[in-house]
């Protein structure tokens, strides 16, 4: 963890005694307050700016490892979707734990709790 700044927000400007800022003039790296990764990617990187349209590049890492038969990342939106566009939806585990068709049908249908308000005043059917 970087040293913490001995004063308050002033706009970029260093400040003579203030421990931070004299790392900084003396070359310290500024922390990146935006980064929320944490681990390094699970998967070689794109140096091509990846598939357009599925197109791999010859060349590049990545489209080389997916030539060769690597598995592409799935991401769990992409899964809910799947599994409820292909009519997998059945269960809990090929949604990723999000509501089954079933579920959303049961609950949004004519007579339904949803209807009869018995989901409160405002519907949170989903958040668990």
């Amino acid at each position: 963890m970087a040293t913490k700044h001995s004063h308050g927000p002033n706009f970029g400007r260093h400040v003579d005694n203030c421990p931070r800022c004299i790392e900084l003039a003396g070359g310290a790296a500024p922390v990146d307050a935006y980064s929320r990764r944490t681990e390094a990617p699970k998967t070689t990187a794109h140096t091509c700016g990846g598939p357009v349209f599925g197109k791999k590049t010859p060349g590049c890492p990545r489209c080389d490892e997916l030539i060769a038969g690597a598995e592409p990342v799935r991401w769990a939106g992409q899964e809910m979707r799947r599994g409820l566009t292909r009519g997998y939806g059945s269960e809990r585990a090929n949604t990723g734990g999000y509501p089954t068709r079933r579920e959303i049908h049961d609950h949004f249908a004519p007579g339904s709790p949803h209807h009869r308000g018995a989901c409160g005043p405002v519907c949170t059917f989903g958040d668990w």
